[in-house]
């Protein structure tokens, strides 16, 4: 029995039986990155063998865990808080909590982000090693007449609020 359309290449290939579930649980998931059922599965087998699909969920669930931790959610709370009252109000524990969350963003979000996490952390750690008490202690991150060195708030948000950010 010959088929209506060869083969055009001469690539190995393997044939096996699947369930209808499964069989339409991969060519939904094909579907979904735009991939033909045989490149996607090409794909996640090249993946589970090179070790980089594990690599991949392993790095994936602590980039969730740490942007949905508490630490975090309490960092961007207060960055958001400081719009209305730049004066320091927190205790050098509070401080240090944030200088060492701050420290730890760079593994766990995109390059840019980094940078805007970086104008805080250097606002923070000036107000929070500042040992004069004759010093106005403020914030800065969120006014500062540059634009380059004010924290960009909408690139937080976006990033936030976009699942395909989140997810990569």
């Amino acid at each position: 029995m010959s088929k209506e359309y060869p083969v055009k290449n001469t690539d190995p290939s393997v044939n096996l039986r699947l369930s209808q579930e499964l069989k339409d649980t991969i060519q939904a998931e094909a579907g979904k990155r735009n991939l033909t059922v045989s490149k996607y599965l090409r794909e996640l087998l090249e993946q589970i063998y090179s070790g980089d699909y594990c690599r991949y969920e392993t790095l994936k669930d602590k980039v969730e865990n740490f942007l949905f931790c508490k630490d975090f959610v309490q960092l961007v709370v207060w960055i958001y808080s400081k719009r209305y009252n730049k004066e320091k109000t927190e205790s050098k524990e509070e401080l240090d909590r944030y200088i060492a969350t701050l420290k730890q963003v760079h593994t766990h979000v995109p390059d840019y982000l980094v940078k805007e996490f970086d104008k805080v952390l250097q606002d923070v750690m000036k107000v929070r090693y500042e040992e004069s008490e004759y010093s106005y202690q403020s914030f800065w991150f969120l006014e500062s007449g540059l634009d380059k060195s004010r924290f960009n708030l909408k690139l937080l948000e976006q990033f936030l609020l976009d699942d395909e950010s989140l997810r990569d």
